[in-house]
Protein backbone atom coordinates (compact mmCIF):
# COMPACT_ATOMS: atom_id res chain seq x y z
CA UNK A 1 0.00 0.00 0.00
CA UNK A 2 1.31 3.47 -1.10
CA UNK A 3 1.72 6.12 1.91
CA UNK A 4 3.75 9.41 2.26
CA UNK A 5 6.35 8.86 3.82
CA UNK A 6 8.34 11.44 6.70
CA UNK A 7 11.87 11.94 5.52
CA UNK A 8 14.58 13.15 7.94
CA UNK A 9 15.55 16.32 7.38
CA UNK A 10 18.58 16.84 9.68
CA UNK A 11 21.16 16.98 6.84
CA UNK A 12 22.27 20.63 6.06
CA UNK A 13 22.83 22.13 2.97
CA UNK A 14 26.08 24.02 2.50
CA UNK A 15 25.87 27.61 0.79
CA UNK A 16 29.54 28.19 1.06
CA UNK A 17 30.16 24.60 -1.24
CA UNK A 18 31.06 25.34 -4.69
CA UNK A 19 28.71 22.67 -5.34
CA UNK A 20 24.94 23.93 -6.29
CA UNK A 21 22.43 23.68 -3.69
CA UNK A 22 19.75 21.46 -6.22
CA UNK A 23 23.07 18.87 -6.23
CA UNK A 24 23.31 18.47 -2.63
CA UNK A 25 18.99 18.52 -2.20
CA UNK A 26 19.55 15.61 -4.52
CA UNK A 27 22.06 13.72 -2.90
CA UNK A 28 20.47 14.43 0.58
CA UNK A 29 16.78 13.20 -0.61
CA UNK A 30 18.90 10.22 -2.61
CA UNK A 31 20.60 9.16 0.72
CA UNK A 32 17.04 9.43 2.92
CA UNK A 33 14.99 7.32 0.22
CA UNK A 34 17.44 4.67 0.32
CA UNK A 35 17.23 4.80 4.08
CA UNK A 36 13.54 5.21 4.54
CA UNK A 37 11.60 4.37 1.75
CA UNK A 38 9.81 1.60 -0.11
CA UNK A 39 8.83 1.41 -4.02
CA UNK A 40 5.73 2.86 -3.75
CA UNK A 41 6.04 5.41 -1.04
CA UNK A 42 5.30 9.37 -2.08
CA UNK A 43 7.84 11.83 -1.43
CA UNK A 44 6.60 14.81 0.81
CA UNK A 45 5.53 17.77 -1.78
CA UNK A 46 7.66 20.02 -2.88
CA UNK A 47 6.37 23.08 -0.73
CA UNK A 48 6.81 20.76 2.39
CA UNK A 49 10.21 19.81 1.52
CA UNK A 50 11.11 23.69 0.42
CA UNK A 51 9.86 24.52 3.99
CA UNK A 52 12.42 21.80 5.59
CA UNK A 53 15.38 22.59 3.85
CA UNK A 54 14.65 26.46 3.97
CA UNK A 55 15.14 27.26 0.16
CA UNK A 56 12.20 28.42 -2.57
CA UNK A 57 10.30 25.33 -4.88
CA UNK A 58 12.18 26.15 -8.02
CA UNK A 59 15.37 24.42 -6.23
CA UNK A 60 13.51 21.67 -4.74
CA UNK A 61 11.76 21.02 -8.56
CA UNK A 62 15.36 20.95 -9.60
CA UNK A 63 16.44 17.77 -7.77
CA UNK A 64 13.58 16.16 -8.32
CA UNK A 65 14.65 16.93 -11.67
CA UNK A 66 17.82 14.99 -10.59
CA UNK A 67 16.02 12.13 -8.62
CA UNK A 68 13.73 11.06 -12.21
CA UNK A 69 16.41 11.17 -14.19
CA UNK A 70 18.71 9.02 -12.06
CA UNK A 71 15.35 6.32 -11.79
CA UNK A 72 14.66 7.04 -8.09
CA UNK A 73 11.53 8.49 -7.95
CA UNK A 74 8.45 8.98 -10.82
CA UNK A 75 6.10 11.92 -11.16
CA UNK A 76 2.53 10.97 -11.29
CA UNK A 77 0.22 13.38 -11.94
CA UNK A 78 -1.97 15.19 -8.67
CA UNK A 79 0.04 12.79 -6.32
CA UNK A 80 3.48 13.59 -6.31
CA UNK A 81 6.97 12.20 -6.44
CA UNK A 82 6.35 8.23 -6.09
CA UNK A 83 9.98 6.42 -4.97
CA UNK A 84 9.94 3.57 -7.77
CA UNK A 85 11.57 0.12 -7.87
CA UNK A 86 15.06 -1.23 -8.05
CA UNK A 87 15.74 -4.19 -10.44
CA UNK A 88 14.88 -7.46 -9.28
CA UNK A 89 16.87 -10.17 -10.81
CA UNK A 90 15.24 -13.24 -12.56
CA UNK A 91 16.45 -15.98 -14.94
CA UNK A 92 15.37 -16.64 -18.12
CA UNK A 93 13.90 -19.96 -18.55
CA UNK A 94 11.96 -22.33 -20.29
CA UNK A 95 9.91 -23.48 -17.51
CA UNK A 96 6.69 -21.36 -15.84
CA UNK A 97 7.18 -17.82 -13.73
CA UNK A 98 6.00 -19.30 -10.53
CA UNK A 99 8.03 -22.60 -10.74
CA UNK A 100 11.27 -20.77 -11.66
CA UNK A 101 10.76 -17.92 -8.56
CA UNK A 102 10.05 -20.97 -6.47
CA UNK A 103 13.55 -22.85 -7.35
CA UNK A 104 14.93 -18.96 -6.56
CA UNK A 105 13.22 -19.01 -3.08
CA UNK A 106 10.80 -15.81 -3.85
CA UNK A 107 7.06 -15.57 -3.55
CA UNK A 108 5.23 -14.07 -6.02
CA UNK A 109 1.18 -13.11 -6.85
CA UNK A 110 -0.91 -11.53 -9.85
CA UNK A 111 -2.86 -8.56 -9.85
CA UNK A 112 -5.67 -8.45 -12.35
CA UNK A 113 -5.30 -4.60 -13.92
CA UNK A 114 -8.52 -5.24 -16.32
CA UNK A 115 -10.29 -7.87 -17.97
CA UNK A 116 -12.54 -7.03 -21.26
CA UNK A 117 -14.18 -7.82 -24.54
CA UNK A 118 -12.24 -5.40 -27.33
CA UNK A 119 -12.07 -5.51 -31.39
CA UNK A 120 -9.10 -7.25 -32.57
CA UNK A 121 -6.14 -5.17 -34.22
CA UNK A 122 -4.84 -6.24 -37.53
CA UNK A 123 -1.36 -7.59 -35.40
CA UNK A 124 -3.11 -9.67 -33.32
CA UNK A 125 -5.54 -10.70 -35.12
CA UNK A 126 -2.71 -11.88 -37.36
CA UNK A 127 -0.90 -14.03 -34.92
CA UNK A 128 -4.37 -15.57 -33.28
CA UNK A 129 -5.82 -16.13 -37.38
CA UNK A 130 -9.03 -14.12 -36.90
CA UNK A 131 -10.06 -10.91 -38.69
CA UNK A 132 -9.50 -7.64 -37.73
CA UNK A 133 -12.37 -6.21 -35.42
CA UNK A 134 -13.24 -9.43 -34.62
CA UNK A 135 -13.97 -9.45 -30.17
CA UNK A 136 -10.30 -10.63 -28.58
CA UNK A 137 -10.50 -11.13 -24.64
CA UNK A 138 -7.58 -8.69 -23.05
CA UNK A 139 -6.71 -9.32 -19.84
CA UNK A 140 -4.07 -7.27 -18.04
CA UNK A 141 -1.70 -8.50 -15.19
CA UNK A 142 1.03 -7.23 -12.59
CA UNK A 143 2.59 -9.40 -11.44
CA UNK A 144 4.86 -9.34 -7.77
CA UNK A 145 8.15 -11.14 -6.69
CA UNK A 146 8.40 -10.89 -3.25
CA UNK A 147 5.92 -8.10 -3.01
CA UNK A 148 7.17 -5.72 -5.37
CA UNK A 149 5.84 -5.15 -9.20
CA UNK A 150 8.19 -6.96 -11.62
CA UNK A 151 6.31 -7.69 -14.99
CA UNK A 152 3.37 -5.89 -16.58
CA UNK A 153 1.49 -8.63 -18.98
CA UNK A 154 -0.93 -7.97 -21.82
CA UNK A 155 -2.96 -11.26 -22.56
CA UNK A 156 -4.95 -11.00 -25.50
CA UNK A 157 -6.94 -14.76 -25.98
CA UNK A 158 -8.93 -16.12 -29.22
CA UNK A 159 -12.56 -16.29 -27.46
CA UNK A 160 -13.48 -18.97 -29.60
CA UNK A 161 -11.38 -20.97 -26.97
CA UNK A 162 -11.69 -19.48 -23.81
CA UNK A 163 -15.45 -17.68 -24.19
CA UNK A 164 -16.32 -16.05 -20.81
CA UNK A 165 -12.75 -16.25 -19.79
CA UNK A 166 -12.89 -12.10 -18.97
CA UNK A 167 -15.32 -12.72 -16.26
CA UNK A 168 -14.56 -16.41 -14.83
CA UNK A 169 -10.66 -15.52 -14.25
CA UNK A 170 -10.38 -13.93 -10.79
CA UNK A 171 -6.89 -14.42 -9.53
CA UNK A 172 -3.97 -16.91 -9.42
CA UNK A 173 -2.40 -18.15 -12.36
CA UNK A 174 -4.58 -17.04 -16.17
CA UNK A 175 -3.30 -20.87 -17.31
CA UNK A 176 -3.96 -23.08 -14.74
CA UNK A 177 -7.99 -21.15 -14.64
CA UNK A 178 -7.82 -22.38 -18.54
CA UNK A 179 -6.83 -25.83 -18.16
CA UNK A 180 -9.25 -26.16 -14.99
CA UNK A 181 -12.35 -24.49 -16.88
CA UNK A 182 -11.96 -25.78 -20.45
CA UNK A 183 -9.70 -28.91 -20.51
CA UNK A 184 -6.95 -27.08 -22.28
CA UNK A 185 -3.08 -27.61 -22.44
CA UNK A 186 -1.07 -24.38 -23.32
CA UNK A 187 2.47 -24.57 -23.75
CA UNK A 188 4.63 -21.26 -25.72
CA UNK A 189 5.38 -22.65 -29.09
CA UNK A 190 7.99 -18.93 -29.25
CA UNK A 191 8.92 -15.76 -27.97
CA UNK A 192 10.26 -12.67 -29.48
CA UNK A 193 12.63 -10.34 -26.95
CA UNK A 194 13.07 -6.95 -27.51
CA UNK A 195 13.95 -3.60 -25.17
CA UNK A 196 11.33 -0.85 -25.38
CA UNK A 197 10.96 2.93 -23.13
CA UNK A 198 7.86 2.43 -21.07
CA UNK A 199 5.21 4.20 -21.13
CA UNK A 200 3.94 6.25 -18.01
CA UNK A 201 1.09 3.45 -17.40
CA UNK A 202 4.06 1.40 -17.20
CA UNK A 203 6.30 3.07 -14.97
CA UNK A 204 3.46 3.84 -12.63
CA UNK A 205 2.41 -0.03 -12.55
CA UNK A 206 5.89 -1.23 -12.17
CA UNK A 207 7.47 1.62 -10.08
CA UNK A 208 9.75 1.95 -12.93
CA UNK A 209 11.75 4.83 -13.96
CA UNK A 210 10.73 6.79 -17.75
CA UNK A 211 14.43 6.81 -18.49
CA UNK A 212 15.73 3.27 -18.54
CA UNK A 213 13.94 0.63 -20.83
CA UNK A 214 12.16 -2.52 -20.03
CA UNK A 215 12.74 -6.00 -20.95
CA UNK A 216 9.59 -6.76 -23.54
CA UNK A 217 8.55 -10.50 -24.15
CA UNK A 218 5.83 -11.15 -26.82
CA UNK A 219 4.66 -14.70 -26.45
CA UNK A 220 3.01 -17.12 -28.88
CA UNK A 221 0.77 -19.62 -26.69
CA UNK A 222 -0.31 -22.42 -28.68
CA UNK A 223 -2.71 -25.85 -27.68
CA UNK A 224 -0.35 -28.48 -26.41
CA UNK A 225 -1.98 -30.89 -28.26
CA UNK A 226 -1.98 -28.48 -31.67
CA UNK A 227 1.31 -25.97 -30.93
CA UNK A 228 0.55 -24.40 -34.24
CA UNK A 229 -3.34 -24.19 -33.10
CA UNK A 230 -2.32 -20.36 -31.08
CA UNK A 231 -5.02 -19.65 -28.31
CA UNK A 232 -3.10 -16.59 -26.86
CA UNK A 233 -0.14 -13.77 -27.69
CA UNK A 234 1.09 -11.96 -24.50
CA UNK A 235 2.93 -9.16 -24.55
CA UNK A 236 5.52 -8.64 -20.94
CA UNK A 237 7.08 -5.71 -19.96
Amino acid sequence: MSRQVELNASQSLNTDSSQPIYKQLAYALEEMICKDCQPGDYLPSENDLAIRFHVNRHTIRRAMDDLVAAGFVLRKQGKGAMVINNQIEYTLSQGKFTATLDKLRKTSLSEIIKSDVIPCTSKVANYLGIDEGQPVVVVETLRFVDEQPMSLITHFLNPRYVEGIENLYQSGSLHQCIEDHYGLSLVRTSALISAVMPTHDDAFYLKSSLTKPLLKVTSFIGLKSEPNTLVEVSVSR
